[in-house]
């Protein structure tokens, strides 16, 4: 089961890793460019507080440093929707799109159990979700190397920030598979998913604007890894526990769902 799903999904991999590398080479290499850059300064220290939120400064740490611009250019905007949207698109294939298009129901008529097929399909669409991380990973680690990066941050604070994206991307994968599996269907799938994505990045900017929002921000799995540069500081487990806690938590109920309900004819 694993080992047909990746057959399957390996053309479109190939297209997505060559889009991961090339926006993650594209933002990184620029960092030569707008090192220790006034003007970009002035630019987000006249943005509106939710904005600059979103855009993951920290006050103390310049967004023309090498921290701050990953932050704000590679770790809350580039990466983040990359991984998402791959990982929110194989979630809602794995099962309900599988369902809905009449494949799946030939797969379940095999020996294998229901919880080994959605198991081994969940494994394969996390392994596609590692490869466009590591991928990413070792570009940013060459470029950054070749355009100075690494000299004013660690190699090891570079990787930890990389894990707390791929966190969010995981349990947002999670997400997409338990609502198909529990409908069998890859609409429903897919908008609960993007929903949690984009309620928790606009929750996350308003709650950041108002103060008497700010108790909102800890619903938002944006706020566990946005609201500390990682790249500076070492992680938390908010951002590096919380999300995987909650992810195996969401793929048992989504496990227990499918196995407990009948299949929808195609």
């Amino acid at each position: 089961m694993l080992r047909r799903l990746l057959l399957d999904r390996r053309r479109g991999a190939l297209w997505w890793s060559i889009g991961t590398s090339s926006g993650v080479a594209t933002i990184v290499a620029l960092w030569s460019s707008v090192k220790n850059s006034a003007d970009l300064e002035d630019v987000i220290k006249n943005l509106p507080k939710g904005v600059q939120a979103l855009f993951g400064t920290e006050k103390g740490i310049s967004i023309s440093s090498a921290p701050g611009y990953l932050q704000a250019r590679l770790f809350s905007t580039i990466l983040p929707v990359l991984l998402l949207v791959y990982a929110i698109g194989l979630g809602a294939r794995i099962i309900g799109g599988a369902e809905e298009d009449g494949t799946l129901q030939l797969v379940v008529t095999s020996p294998a159990t229901r919880r080994r097929i959605a198991i081994e399909r969940f494994g394969a669409a996390k392994l596609l979700v590692l490869l466009q991380v590591v991928i990413g990973l070792v570009t940013g680690i060459a470029i950054g190397a070749a355009v100075g990066v690494f000299d004013d941050i660690s190699v090891g604070r570079f990787v930890i920030a990389t894990l707390a994206v791929t966190e969010l991307a995981l349990l947002h994968l999670t997400i997409a598979f338990a609502v198909g599996a529990a409908t069998g269907r890859r609409g429903p799938a897919l908008s609960a998913a993007s929903i949690v994505a984009v309620a928790g990045y606009v929750i996350y900017g308003i709650a950041a604007s108002a103060h008497s929002l700010e108790p909102l921000r800890v619903v938002s799995p944006w706020w566990w890894f946005l609201d500390r540069n990682l790249l500076v500081h070492g992680p938390t487990f908010l951002s590096l526990g919380l999300p995987l806690v909650l992810a195996a938590a969401i793929f048992v109920a989504g496990l227990v769902a499918y196995e407990r309900r009948d299949l929808r004819l195609p």
